[in-house]
């Protein structure tokens, strides 16, 4: 579980220049790779003005999303607050968000899942890591977990569907300048990273 949690993180790391990128040039194989709701409503647009595929882009929008989630409901299955510390860290602050996610799932299993697809300031993660400590049935786990996600990536497809070719404009407006908006996040994720890395060192010494 630990070796699925790194796989996790690294695939995190490299997705983000891929996003920037792929958002301007392939929004469908985006959406597939990731899950991406930005490029599902990109797919939408596109997808109404007859310039692309919608279907088999949103069931593998779908699929992609959720493709991780078991690995953190199994690691707070399996490891419990040493899994929560991890994912959310230990500091004062990320101790007091994950006595809030802790409690709020115990009470509320079902909703906690559907909430982790609207934008909160509690990682999504998190709350599927506290999920797995609150001993539930991974079955009903993953069934409201796929039905969530294909309920709100098929809105973002229908919204995309609605904006139609104003969205189409600014997707194309946009690819003129994906590959340099993609080094930008690479380079910033580099020295992100070397900055981490000497914070370590500094400390350790």
């Amino acid at each position: 579980m630990a070796g699925g949690l790194l796989l996790v993180t690294a695939y995190g790391f490299v997705a983000i220049p891929l996003r920037a990128w792929l958002l301007g040039v392939d929004p469908a194989l985006l959406a597939v790779i990731t899950g991406s709701r930005p490029a599902l409503v990109a797919v939408g647009a596109t997808a109404r003005v007859g310039e692309g595929p919608w279907l088999w882009p949103l069931l593998g929008g779908i699929l992609s999303i959720v493709k991780f989630h078991w690995v953190f409901w199994w690691a707070g299955r399996l490891w419990g607050d040493a899994a929560l510390t991890r994912v959310g860290g230990d500091s004062p602050r990320a101790l007091r968000r994950i006595t809030r996610a802790k409690a709020f799932v115990r009470r509320y299993q079902a909703v906690a899942i559907v909430l982790t697809y609207v934008p909160l300031p509690v990682a999504r993660e998190l709350v599927i890591v506290a999920l797995g400590t609150a001993r539930g049935r991974f079955r009903t786990f993953v069934l409201l977990d796929v039905a969530t996600a294909a309920a709100t990536q098929t809105v973002c497809v229908l919204l995309g569907a609605w904006l139609g070719a104003a969205a189409v404009v600014v997707v194309k407006q946009y690819a003129l300048y994906a590959g340099w908006v993609a080094i930008a996040a690479l380079l910033v994720m580099t020295v992100a990273a070397v900055r981490s890395w000497r914070a370590r060192v500094s400390t350790r010494s």
